[in-house]
């Protein structure tokens, strides 16, 4: 499975959960982690900073035919390995932009990496725009989030609608495969009624719901993924069922 992981804005868990699945699939065979938020904020949850530019996938986009073993951070937990970001590959997409190579660059840039992996999580910036479409268009599943905010059920809408347009318009194969809670709180009538709205709107809502938890800021201090942080907490185990929820739907061809 490759699986890109968006949002149609920031501050939803998003990193946060593309950080923990990475390392759940792992379970099912070797990753690959992919930033593609000039942020670089997949690569801080596993302790990796780019040294610069062409230590990351700036520089891959750039040069395709390039050997991306140098950039690869290998074994950054157990199963995965990881391709960092650096600030530089907002330039770097502005640049493939104006050339119209933007579209397709992530998906030229890590075609030579396929076989080496079972499955490939994607980390975009918390937008629609042209990084995220790179993105999309590289995988071949999409998964969003949502949380006990009303303005997230909008969102994750709004994914859907951007999934479906970019297929109609070839840009790419990809299948929303999920909508997932990234911080459900059952006692808050917020999160249930965003719930209730998800459920209503016919999207993908996966029955699998990842609860708040105080031990994710922990873990983001740690460096590391919660799920390695506490791997015996309720939240590694709505990790592990969401993983399996998502692999079921991958295997099944179905969005849900």
């Amino acid at each position: 499975m490759r699986l890109a992981i968006c949002s149609s804005k920031g501050g939803v868990g998003k990193t946060t959960v593309a950080a923990n699945l990475a390392v759940t699939l792992a379970a099912s065979g070797r990753v690959l982690a992919v930033d593609v938020d000039p942020q670089d904020s997949l690569g801080r949850a596993f302790g990796v900073v780019a040294k610069g530019p062409d230590d990351s996938l700036g520089a891959l986009l750039e040069d395709p035919p390039a050997d991306a073993r140098p950039v690869i951070r290998h074994d950054v937990a157990p199963g995965v390995d990881l391709l960092p970001s650096h600030q530089s590959l907002e330039s770097v997409a502005v640049r493939l932009a104006a050339s119209g190579g933007l579209t397709t660059s992530i998906r030229r840039a890590l075609r030579p990496l396929w076989d080496a992996y079972d499955h490939v999580v994607l980390d975009t910036r918390g937008d629609l725009g042209a990084l995220t479409l790179a993105a999309v268009c590289a995988a071949d599943s999409v998964l969003t989030v949502f949380t006990s905010d009303p303005g997230s059920a909008l969102g994750a809408a709004r994914v859907a609608a951007f999934v479906e347009q970019q297929r109609a318009y070839e840009n790419t194969s990809a299948v929303l495969r999920g909508v997932v809670c990234a911080s459900w709180d059952p006692r808050g009538r917020a999160a249930r009624d965003v719930a209730a709205a998800l459920d209503a709107s016919g999207l993908p809502v996966l029955r699998a719901r990842v609860p708040m938890s105080r031990r994710v800021p922990a873990s983001t201090l740690a460096k590391r993924p919660v799920v390695l942080t506490s791997p015996a907490s309720p939240i590694a185990a709505a990790y592990a069922a969401l993983t399996e929820e998502l692999l079921g739907a991958t295997d099944r061809g179905v969005a849900a």
